[in-house]
């Protein structure tokens, strides 16, 4: 055997036998004066390899994968004036002599057909493979019955130059724990922020709900103390193209994270173990396929939450939006991650919607007295009912009490009292309700605080006056409220 086969295979046993790390050195060396063109290190990712191949079936039956998660590196060499045959014959020996089990080979004809070309190269390697799909050789490799490390290597030919194409996987579970929620850390506004690296662009910081990925950097920010955002929760329509969208209104943080060497399905894993955590339920997930078969749909999908696009990093996709409701605010989470050659992006949104509700009844008695007196009319928020009944809700005695005093300040006032709903629903169903909760705001102020019942009146106006739009959340909170008019007459 030549001196620069036994070379080789003593370094791939050595390597091997060792195993490997992504921060050391790889699984298998390089053949002898090989040139490396390219090289992708992933920690924890969903890597498929190749397994069996039969040209002779339907392209939809041709292949068999095996899907393994661990520590991903791929590797793309060229070595001249060497054959693919000779290539190949060492890698296997070094394979054997480290304890690998070949699962599937297959060489020269039965690695492709003349109508398939160069499908086997394409299907079982990270990198392009160009030209050199000819004389081509195959393996698929385990060590272990339950393998703790998986090989797919394609080497193929091109004039004199061969070229190796080679997938190691160190099989192990996702490390998780790596990114940090803390729900509490929105109980004040002058939260003490992560500083930020010198890496981070100017002037951004981390949210404070969630701690970045270790070794990530922020690329892109943006934050908004009061802003409308729309957040895709589904798929896009294949024939309009559209996303289902979630209209949030509420304070807005857009952060763009790039970290290198980690896998999107790691980065994924961690950021849903976190938010879980801290008790955040799924509202919508999509993972790789799922998220869209075409490069122009996922890129949609990323762009949503990007500040500027996503570009090429749209591989291994993964999308997840998540929410929190804490004291009647509701916190939601989405977050896009793609990969390009190695690097991940992160596309993270933080939207903490505000509870109108709060603000909007510490309307005095005074005020409603000054608005019916110049308007002519009131509109008084914070009476809230269960879901679509006429059931008052105990937080609703604030507002109930604002009324009262408004008709113990001006016993020679009359009301209409009218209730009003967003357009959600039926119009007439809506108008039914609006009624019946009008009814039960007037029973409780005669009932309760006293008031004569000949100087109310209930009606229901359901959707058909609304003060703002119903395409947000914030016009629709708006919108189902109940407003005071006054009435001159006290006939019936």
């Amino acid at each position: 055997m030549k001196n620069n086969t036994i070379k080789v295979l003593l370094l791939c046993t050595t390597y091997l036998c060792c195993m490997f790390n992504l921060q050391a050195k790889p699984l298998l060396s390089a053949y002898p004066d090989a040139k490396l063109e390219r090289k992708v290190t992933l920690a924890g990712e969903e890597t498929q390899l190749v397994s069996a191949f039969n040209p002779a079936l339907k392209k939809s039956q041709q292949f068999e994968y095996k899907t393994f998660i661990g520590d991903v590196s791929h590797f793309s060499y060229q070595v001249k004036n060497v054959a693919s045959l000779k290539v190949m014959e060492n890698y296997k020996s070094a394979l054997s002599d480290a304890g690998f089990k070949v699962l599937y080979t297959c060489s020269l004809n039965d690695c492709y057909a003349k109508r398939e070309y160069k499908l086997l190269a394409e299907k079982s390697s990270y990198f392009e493979v160009h030209n050199n799909y000819r004389k081509p050789y195959y393996i698929y490799a385990t060590k272990s019955d339950e393998p703790n490390a998986a090989v797919s290597l394609f080497v193929g030919q091109y004039q004199n130059t061969t070229k190796v194409l080679l997938t190691t996987v160190d099989i192990k579970e996702i490390e998780t724990g790596l990114v940090k929620a803390d729900i509490k850390a929105f109980k004040t506004q002058d939260n003490k922020i992560v500083k930020a690296t010198k890496k981070d662009l100017r002037g951004s910081v981390d949210h404070p709900l969630l701690s970045r990925y270790l070794g990530s950097y922020i690329e892109d920010y943006q934050n908004v103390d009061y802003e409308e955002f729309s957040i895709p929760i589904g798929k896009s329509d294949k024939k309009t193209n559209a996303f289902p969208m979630l209209d949030v209104t509420g304070d807005l943080t857009r952060i763009t994270y790039i970290t290198n060497k980690v896998s999107t399905l790691k980065i994924y894993h961690n950021y849903v173990s976190a938010l879980t955590k801290e008790g955040f339920e799924t509202v919508f997930s999509c993972q790789k396929d799922e998220c869209g078969k075409k490069r122009a749909e996922i890129q949609a999908l990323g762009d949503k939450l990007a500040i500027k696009s996503v570009s090429n990093y749209f591989r291994s996709p993964r999308y997840q939006v998540m929410k929190n409701t804490v004291n009647e605010q509701t916190t939601y989470v989405a977050f896009f991650i793609g990969n390009y050659q190695g690097e991940s992006r992160i596309q993270l949104v933080v939207a903490r919607t505000e509870p109108l509700v709060t603000g909007l009844i510490k309307m005095n008695s005074d005020k409603v007295l000054e608005q019916l007196e110049q308007k002519g009319k009131a509109s008084i928020y914070g009476v809230l009912f269960d879901y679509d009944k006429a059931t008052i809700k105990a937080e609703s005695e604030q507002a109930l009490n604002i009324i009262a005093e408004v008709m113990k300040k001006n016993k020679k006032l009359s009301l209409y009292v009218v209730g009003h709903t967003d357009d959600k629903g039926s119009p007439d169903y809506n108008l039914n309700l609006s009624k019946r909760r009008a009814d039960a705001v007037v029973n409780a102020l005669i009932t309760d605080y006293g008031v004569a019942k000949a100087r109310l009146l209930a009606q229901g106006a359901g959707p058909y006056s609304p003060v703002a739009t119903n395409k947000n959340d914030l016009g629709r909170e708006l919108n189902r409220r109940v407003e005071l008019v006054e009435r001159l007459s006290n006939s019936k």
